[in-house]
Parts: C-alpha cells; structure tokens; sequence
C-alpha cells in the first residue's frame, strides 16, 4: 500500500471514530471547550445531588495572528501560542487534570450543509458514500479525508457536518498534548441551537462573532437553512445579510413572519444586536441566555463569551 493510501485509510478510519463518537455514542464530559476566533471560553460543571451546577468558566484572549480561521487550511498559525492559551483558559477553570473535553469550533472551520434524505436511511457506510459524492463537488477540499458526521434524516433533509481532518487535527492535538481527550466536536452555532428558545413556526438563531456571522433557521424546531457568512462582520455588513437571510426565507422556502429570533453575540452589545436585527429580520428578537438550564437568566457580555461552551456541556451532560 502506497504511502498516501495508508494516510488517507488512517483518515477515514479516524473519520468514523469521530462519527460514531459525534452522533452514536456521544460522551458527556463536564468540560467543554469553545474555539472563538479572538478568544478561548471553557466552561465546568459539576454534579452534585443528582443535579447540575456551574464549576467555573473562563476565557482568555488569543493574541493577533495565532489563529485564522477557514475551511481551506489548517487553522492554529502558532501552534505554541495556542497551546499556552488553553493551558491558561483550563487553569482559570480548574480543569488542568485532563480527561475528556468537548469541543466547540467557530462556524467557519467546519461546513454545514442540509442533504436531500434519499439514499441515507440504510448502512451508515453507504450513507456516508452518498453524502461524500453529493457535496464533494461544493467543497474547497478532498471530501475524502474529511470528518463527517450527520443528524438521523427527517423528513426530506438530513443535516450534515463535514470539516477537514488537518482543520479539526490542529484544534484537537493541542488539548491532546495537555491530557486531554476530544469527544465531540461540533459547530458553535449547533452548539448554540440547544440553548435556543424553540416553539412552532420558523425561527432564527444568529450568532455573531468577529469575522463572521451565523444564521440558522429552523422550522417547528429542525433546521431549513445554514448560512455562515465571513468577512466584514460590523453593524451594516451583518444588517445586510439579515436582510437577504430573510428575503430567501420568503422568495424560495415559502416563509411567513418569523415567529422569533435569538442571537449570540460578541461583537456589540447584545441590545444593540437585537434592536438592529428586529429592524432587518422584521420579528421579536431575544440576546440568548446560555445558562437557562441551570435557572440563571444572565445574558451579559460575559455570558455570551462561553456561550457556545456553555450551551454545549448542559446539552451533553444533562
């Protein structure tokens, strides 16, 4: 077997792993870790009485140039840095024993995608084959090699997650050489959905962070459309794509008003967020409170810097 055959067998066969340990037999740390482009958040909790409460959550800043986020490339730039950041996140969070960690990626590092049903309700294997074969066309790199992992098909879509492995590697081999074990890895704004209000009718989650912005719609509580959108994430960029979020919502999904939205954000307030969204998205429009499991209603600024965090260790360990 040629070298780069047995490269991409070990890529496949570490691809599956992750599947299975994704959406099969998902593990329930208390540790979550969430990737934001300036920023690492990680967030403990601890079991106590049958019940769950806050052990801690941190975040530290991630110095200019130590990370760039993208599907096309490795992301961790200097992979020294970044290894230091997580040490010092961990500490500030008690959590420096290791074991297992979830972790949260920004929207950009992994690609999420809605796939016709047809073809996917028989053998994983050959669902995997017809959902590499559909996207390997509308993707920068070799679908492959790519972790990939989907939700159980309802109705005529099936949501899907595909990142590249050298993309989620280099996030995964840092917290590796800390003692720690990735178990899921997953997307910040499906991360953040778990903390999303649901009810009928269609509803809108947006998360904001630097560099881009999320907006996931869904429908009686599934999701209809993904969008991540890169590049200049100030004020009127991300007004305009509200705008045109909700414009395809009306012209091509047949979509009414919406019956609310939530939004994450880092980037400005979360009530200048939510009033300029109310304008663009013509609906209510709620700053999301990531510890609402717990009963606690903060929406700060700080809440919403370990929200993915947040969001991802109540969601797996309740």
């Amino acid at each position: 077997m040629s070298g780069a055959a047995r490269d991409l067998g070990v890529s496949l066969r570490r691809a599956g792993r992750w599947v299975a340990r994704t959406l099969l037999e998902p593990p329930l740390p208390l540790l979550a870790i969430e990737v934001r482009p300036r920023a690492l958040a990680a967030v403990r909790l601890l079991r106590e009485r049958g019940g769950l409460s806050l052990g801690a959550a941190a975040t530290v800043e991630l110095p200019a140039g130590v990370l760039e986020v993208s599907l096309a490339r490795p992301n961790v730039i200097d992979r020294e840095a970044f290894a230091g950041a997580l040490r010092a996140v961990l500490e500030r969070a008690g959590a420096l024993a290791g074991g297992d960690v979830s972790l949260v990626l920004p929207d950009p590092a992994v690609r999420l995608a809605m796939v016709p049903s047809a073809g996917l309700r028989g053998r994983r294997a050959d669902a995997a084959e017809t959902i590499r074969f559909r996207l390997h066309k509308a993707l920068p790199f070799d679908v492959r090699a790519a972790r990939l992992a989907w939700a159980p098909p309802r109705e005529e879509q099936a949501l899907v997650a595909v990142a590249p492995e050298e993309v989620v590697r280099g996030y995964e081999q840092p917290l590796e050489s800390l003692g720690f074990q990735p178990g899921l890895v997953e997307a910040a704004s499906l991360a953040l959905l778990s903390a999303a209000e649901t009810g009928p009718g269609d509803r809108v989650l947006v998360n904001w962070d630097e560099g881009y912005v999320s907006f996931v719609l869904t429908r009686a509580g599934q999701p209809l459309l993904l969008r991540t959108l890169t590049g200049d994430s100030g004020m009127d960029a991300v007004a305009r794509h509200a705008t045109s979020t909700m414009q395809f919502h009306r012209d091509r999904l047949g979509g009414a008003a919406l019956s609310g939205v939530v939004v994450r954000s880092t980037v400005v307030p979360g009530e200048e967020a939510a009033a300029m969204l109310e304008r663009a998205l013509e609906a209510p429009v709620s700053i999301l409170r990531p510890w609402a499991a717990l009963g606690i209603t903060e929406e700060s600024a700080s809440a919403q810097a370990v929200a993915g965090a947040a969001a991802c260790v109540l969601r797996r360990a309740a």
